[in-house]
């Protein structure tokens, strides 16, 4: 086989796809009816030398954001149409960058060509490439997730100082995408510290000096959503959903300091609609309230975490408002348009038990064959896990929106599973022996 061909043919999908996406157009554009676009807009508004572009106080009408999406707006010259372009640029990017990166460890013809055809059919599901298409992060969030780990397993691959910088890079970026990633980060490095001193110290260097950045960048964040009040609102929502209907609950939280537990509960104990919470974020009746919130509402809420556990763990939670995690194609898109029908029809193909088995399969191939790139998608699977709790827990507004991603990873990871298991001696041995017993037949 021509080595070059699998490479050729994700250049060939890289460009055919992004010409698919880029004419592709809502007419309206589906994003003015959101709240979210205009504070990413203002904020994109700033100088690029401005510390308001990346680290933003609260404005009366408007909310903080991290920096990358403005960042990333301001660089479009905060054109919506511009930015939806950029945006579907850089789906296509870390397509095509993690596309490249993954066939750098597969050996097989048979391994590369699935993982190109269903790598670039689950990156046209409108799950996915229908973001491209609004105001919110989820796109861009998206995108340098993908980049982010395509630039670490190049690091893994290459170990230059060129691409332990450019990781970085891409690590700051992706970061500050959405508040929650750099929790991710941290965990990341830490279990592949672990793997490092079990497996390939030569690696730990490396994986040290990202766990300290990533430990920093953690440090950072914190403090600018501080400086942003940006855990305001999802401890408000909290209170309201979470705590309220509870008695005990609220009885915990009253003894902690939490202000107008009485005005909460005759005003919010009983709304039916979640939307009616929108008028206690500027009620001024409730003023003592939202600074409460503001400044120790998060810190008393992770101690009612740690607290109650059964809260944390998620045991409590009905099985129907689990399902909201693995929520895909929520509304925030629009409908599928253009050459994405062709995926909508296809995935979500893996589910938690079969991405389980999978994942247990390739451990076995991992213990007999000793290839590390096999565990990156067990590390995966916990650290995705981990995230969708402390997702589901840290706000109890918009869960689908927020869990988005949930169902994007179980399918990229199954895809990485069939390619990885694939790509074994023992999957190649299985082949070969049906290879020869087929000749046999016909030689017979």
């Amino acid at each position: 086989m021509n080595t070059n061909l699998p490479n050729r043919i994700n250049l060939i999908l890289f460009i055919s796809t992004l010409f698919l996406s880029l004419i592709i157009k809502f007419n309206p554009p589906i994003w003015y009816g959101f709240s979210d676009p205009y504070d990413y807009l203002h904020q994109s508004n700033e100088s690029f030398i401005s510390k308001n572009l990346y680290f933003p106080t609260k404005q009366k009408e408007y909310y903080s954001r991290p920096f990358t999406v403005p960042l990333i707006y301001k660089i479009a010259s905060s054109d919506p149409e511009t930015i939806i372009q950029v945006q579907k640029f850089l789906h296509a990017l870390s397509t095509f960058f993690f596309c490249s990166v993954i066939l750098l460890f597969l050996r097989s013809k048979r391994s590369k060509f699935i993982f190109i055809i269903s790598w670039y059919l689950l990156m046209s599901w409108w799950n996915i490439l229908g973001w491209t298409h609004t105001l919110l992060s989820e796109s861009l969030s998206i995108s340098f997730m993908f980049l982010w780990m395509a630039s670490f397993l190049l690091l893994y691959y290459k170990r230059t100082v060129f691409h332990i910088i450019l990781h970085i890079l891409i690590t700051i970026l992706f970061s500050f995408t959405r508040d929650t990633w750099p929790y991710v980060l941290v965990m990341f490095y830490g279990i592949f510290a672990i793997i490092a001193i079990k497996w390939e110290r030569k690696l730990l260097g490396n994986i040290a000096v990202l766990l300290l950045i990533s430990c920093s960048i953690f440090v950072i964040q914190q403090k600018t959503a501080q400086i942003g009040k940006r855990y305001k609102l999802p401890i408000m929502n909290n209170i309201v959903f979470r705590i309220l209907p509870n008695e005990d609950y609220l009885n915990w939280f009253s003894d902690h300091g939490m202000p107008s537990v009485d005005k909460l509960k005759e005003k919010y104990s009983n709304i039916e609609d979640r939307k009616e919470i929108y008028s206690l974020y500027g009620d001024s009746t409730f003023s003592e309230f939202s600074d409460w919130a503001a400044k120790d509402g998060k810190t008393i809420y992770m101690k009612f975490l740690i607290t109650h556990p059964s809260n944390l763990l998620l045991i409590n939670e009905k099985k129907e408002d689990l399902k909201r995690i693995y929520a895909s194609n929520i509304g925030y898109t629009g409908s599928v348009k253009g050459f994405s029908w062709i995926s909508q029809f296809i995935f979500p193909i893996f589910n938690i038990p079969i991405t389980l088995l999978l994942n247990t399969l390739l451990i076995f191939l991992f213990i007999k064959e000793k290839r590390l790139i096999w565990i990156f998608p067990t590390v995966l699977l916990i650290i995705f896990t981990l995230n969708a709790i402390l997702l589901y827990v840290a706000d109890s507004m918009e869960v689908e929106r927020h869990l988005f991603i949930t169902n994007i990873i179980i399918q990229f990871i199954g895809i990485l599973l069939i390619s990885f298991i694939l790509d074994s001696e023992l999957c190649n041995n299985i082949v070969d022996k049906f290879k020869k017993n087929k000749n046999r037949v016909v030689n017979l």
